[in-house]
């Protein structure tokens, strides 16, 4: 893994994010030898080889790693020629989220009663103007914070913090068994979403239910077709 860095301007201050990145691909030259390696485990759905040989075909389980396209050719008179192989390795690739709902659940939800308390914070150093209790039993807080500029890249050490807290109330749902399944797909379809890039590649969607006293479990698998293949340098 390699570290990526970017920034990005908010207002007048520079942010520099830093993020963990797959390794970058090794280029291999076109005048090296190399196979075609599956990248994913998957099912072979279809291979094209435009040079190199071929050493599996529709149906056959591969795991990362194995070579799909060998580079290298067999001839009657040449024998074994080395080459760079090139070629399309389709395979089905699945994808899969899973998630209980059980059926009684406690939620909750806003009253509508909010109430607000100010502290000031001076080089983290709090002054608080409010009592710490608040006269809600349950609530959700949420604290913005705002600093005290003297020019357009200068502020000072205080920040003046608003809190607000909104009233919240417990209530019971009771779910039928289609309801929690319905709940359960809508997460995990969401989820699923997010890892498959090319929607149009997904070509089935299987639901799977695993039914208990208090609960359902619910698995959602996409299989995907997808270009399974990358070049892999032959050490010779």
């Amino acid at each position: 893994m390699y570290r990526g860095y970017g920034m990005k301007l908010i207002g007048t201050n520079a942010v520099i994010e830093i993020v963990e990145a797959d390794k970058a691909p090794n280029i291999i030259n076109k005048n090296e030898y190399c196979s075609i390696v599956a990248k994913k485990d998957s099912m072979i759905y279809s291979v094209s080889a435009q040079n190199g040989t071929p050493l599996v075909e529709e149906g056959d389980i591969v795991k990362k790693g194995t070579v799909v396209i060998g580079g290298w050719m067999e001839g009657k008179y040449t024998g074994t020629r080395y080459v760079h192989a090139t070629g399309d390795v389709k395979g089905k690739v699945w994808y899969s989220e899973k998630e209980k709902v059980y059926y009684k659940q406690d939620k909750k939800k806003e009253t509508g009663r909010a109430e607000k308390k100010y502290s000031i914070n001076i080089n983290n150093f709090v002054i608080n103007f409010y009592k710490k209790l608040s006269k809600f039993e349950i609530y959700d807080t949420i604290s913005e914070e705002k600093k005290i500029r003297i020019s357009s890249n200068f502020y000072l050490p205080i920040k003046f913090v608003i809190i607000e807290n909104h009233e919240m109330e417990k209530y019971e749902i009771t779910y039928s068994k289609e309801e929690a399944i319905e709940v359960a797909k809508k997460d995990l379809l969401l989820k699923l979403d997010e890892k498959v890039q090319n929607k149009e590649d997904i070509i089935n969607t299987y639901i799977h239910t695993n039914e208990s006293k208090d609960y359902i479990e619910v698995e959602v698998i996409y299989e995907v077709l997808e270009n399974i293949g990358t070049e892999e340098k032959i050490a010779l």
